[in-house]
């Protein structure tokens, strides 16, 4: 059973670039989001109920 992969990444942020190398190089499906840091859409509620998991 295969599990979806969903991305949270920023723009300009080198930790994000590598995942999405990483999944780019080995042909993974998945989806992504853009959140934008200038409007600290990384600390929103939908993201920092995710970072408990």
């Amino acid at each position: 059973m295969s599990q979806k992969i969903f991305l949270y990444w920023g723009s300009g942020s080198p930790p994000c670039w590598r995942i999405q190398l990483v999944l780019e190089e080995k042909n993974f499906k998945y989806e992504q989001k853009l959140l934008s840091f200038e409007r600290q859409e990384h600390k929103s509620e939908e993201i920092m109920k995710l970072n408990i998991l």
